[in-house]
């Protein structure tokens, strides 16, 4: 049935506010292609399944919901299968994590407008869990987790010769992993006894230096400012609490961009195209119906005012020149489902 709905539901008119998704769930983690044309995001009805859609956006009015499905699955779309954590190749094509009915997590492709999708890399290259993918600006490499060699490692992978290099080996547990936007290293965190750090890969020379660390977790490490900044989560204050930090590539003192900010289910934090402002929201329920944005030296700031509650995962974008910003958020009524919407921002940044 699901699939009958969403080819239906793509000819129907777009329209600004909410983004329309023929299933029933909340909304996480909205994810732009490079050219602001499409919007990924992650639809969790509360099973044990977490369906990937995409829609596509023109200013700021998004189309429909449709459907990313996985292969080998008419049993799919009702089982408790997952397809999450999307991220955008430049050639257009969304690269995600995928998994059939408790199965191992495998990385799978999928272009926009064409069918099903398919799996990126084979067992016979990297057997066991794969997880995390992220791809270079200019698509000549990927990177990946893999857990066949313990705890879970960086991979990095040529796309033209699909030849593997295994950049982690310790018994820390690595995720994250993130190309500088010039390619010439990898950011990661790593896991180790009740700490997680930020750590920066030379692919140069192999040498690697922490960014960041301390008590509790520095996580999900994003680049800013032309790759010369870091914006992360930091949850050092402990018991829950996450700060929004941004600090220098190179090291030195953290600036706070946000203090109790609401820690996004999955993504790493908003950044903008040009990459000088961050996106967050607030953990304190009388905040929640603000985005707020601060630039990535910490000296601007501007707070996006919505008519909703519990608004969060931010994730900012340009279209035609105009800066886009998507959220999701609940309803002001009570309950309900958590739903994605996309406002255009630019003149709120450019009074601030």
């Amino acid at each position: 049935g699901l699939l009958c709905l969403v080819s239906l539901a793509v000819a129907t008119p777009a329209q600004a506010g909410p983004v329309r998704v023929e299933k029933e769930g909340h909304v996480y983690h909205p994810v732009f292609s490079g050219d602001g044309k499409y919007v990924a995001y992650e639809v969790n009805g509360l099973k044990k399944e977490v369906s990937l859609f995409i829609s596509a956006v023109s200013n700021s009015i998004a189309k429909d919901g449709v459907h990313v499905s996985l292969p080998g699955g008419g049993a799919f779309s009702e089982g408790d299968g997952v397809a999450a954590n999307p991220v955008w190749h430049p050639a257009g094509l969304i690269v995600f994590e995928g998994s059939n009915q408790g199965g191992q997590y495998r990385l799978y492709y999928h272009q926009p407008g064409s069918g099903t999708a398919a799996e990126m890399i084979t067992t016979q290259e990297v057997a066991g869990h794969i997880t995390f993918p992220a791809v270079a600006a200019d698509g000549s490499k990927m990177a990946l987790v893999a857990k066949k060699t313990g705890n879970g490692d960086v991979y990095t992978r040529d796309t033209n010769s699909g030849k593997l290099v295994q950049e982690t080996d310790t018994s820390g547990t690595e995720s994250f992993p993130l190309f500088s936007p010039d390619g010439k290293e990898i950011l990661f965190t790593r896991k180790h006894a009740d700490t997680e750090d930020i750590f920066v890969k030379m692919f140069s020379d192999g040498n690697e230096k922490m960014v960041t660390g301390g008590p509790g977790d520095q996580t999900r490490p994003a680049y800013a400012a032309d790759g010369n900044r870091i914006v992360y989560f930091d949850g050092s204050r402990g018991n829950g609490q996450w700060d929004l930090m941004s600090v220098d590539v190179n090291g030195g003192d953290g600036k706070k961009l946000g203090k109790g900010v609401r820690l996004p289910h999955r993504a790493r934090p908003a950044v903008s195209t040009d990459g000088q402002w961050a996106a967050y929201a607030s953990d304190d329920p009388q905040q929640g119906g603000n985005i707020y944005l601060k630039t990535v030296d910490g000296e601007k700031s501007v707070t996006i005012h919505t008519d909703f509650t519990a608004c969060g995962e931010p994730a900012l974008s340009m279209n035609n020149k105009r800066v886009i910003l998507a959220f999701t958020a609940l309803p002001a009524s009570g309950a309900g489902w958590r739903f994605l919407t996309i406002v255009d921002i630019t003149d709120s940044l450019n009074k601030g």
